[in-house]
C-alpha cells in the first residue's frame, strides 16, 4: 500500500524490506529502489522488525494496519517509520507510533506522515478510535501529539496514553 503527501511516500513494509532492515543491509534496501543513510531502522523500530514480519504473515500481506516507512518523494530516502501496532480490537481501536530518523529530524516529516496516516485510518470503517503512547520525558513526541489532535487520557509510571480527538 502506498500513501502520499506533498513531500512524502509512505509505503507498507513487505517481507523482502523486513528482511534487509533485520540484517541492516543498506545495498539490499537500496536494491529495493530506496535511499538510506544507515539509520532507519532505529532501534525500537529494529527491535519490532519480528512482530511486523509475522503480522505480514499471518495475514497475507497488509491491511495497512502494521508498519510503513517514511520516504521522501524528491530522492525516495527512508527518513523514519509509523504505523500501527496490529488490526482495530473488537472496540475498533488501533495505537498509532511514529520515528523519524535523527538526521531528519525538526524537518516537519513526522507530522506530515502521521496527519496522512490518521487521514486514511478516518476512511477505514472498521476504526473507531486511534492511540498513542509516549514516554513522559519525550517532548518532541509530546508536541507533535497535540499538534495532531491528540489529548492525554492518563499517565502511569511508563507512558503517558492518547486519544486522537482529530480536532488539529
Amino acid at each position: 500500500m502506498k500513501l502520499e503527501t506533498d513531500r512524502l511516500i509512505l509505503q507498507t513494509l513487505d517481507l523482502d524490506l523486513i528482511d534487509a532492515a533485520a540484517k541492516r543491509d543498506v545495498r539490499a534496501i537500496e536494491a529495493l529502489g530506496y535511499k538510506t543513510s544507515g539509520e532507519w531502522p532505529g532501534q525500537d523500530f529494529y527491535e519490532a522488525l519480528p512482530f511486523f514480519r509475522e503480522l505480514l504473515v499471518k495475514h497475507n500481506g497488509t491491511r495497512g494496519f502494521d508498519s510503513w516507512i517514511v520516504v521522501t518523494k524528491e530522492d525516495r530516502e527512508i527518513v523514519g517509520g509509523i504505523g500501527f501496532l496490529g488490526e482495530p480490537d473488537e472496540d475498533g481501536m488501533i495505537e498509532i507510533g511514529f520515528a523519524t530518523n535523527e538526521s531528519q529530524q525538526r524537518k516537519g516529516y513526522c507530522h506530515e506522515a502521521a496527519s496522512g496516516l490518521l487521514a486514511w485510518a478516518a476512511r477505514q470503517d472498521e476504526v473507531k478510535k486511534v492511540t498513542a503512547r509516549c514516554e513522559p520525558g519525550n517532548t518532541a513526541s509530546r508536541k507533535l501529539l497535540e499538534k495532531l489532535g491528540f489529548r492525554i487520557d492518563r499517565t502511569d509510571e511508563e507512558f503517558i496514553h492518547w486519544s486522537y480527538r482529530g480536532d488539529n
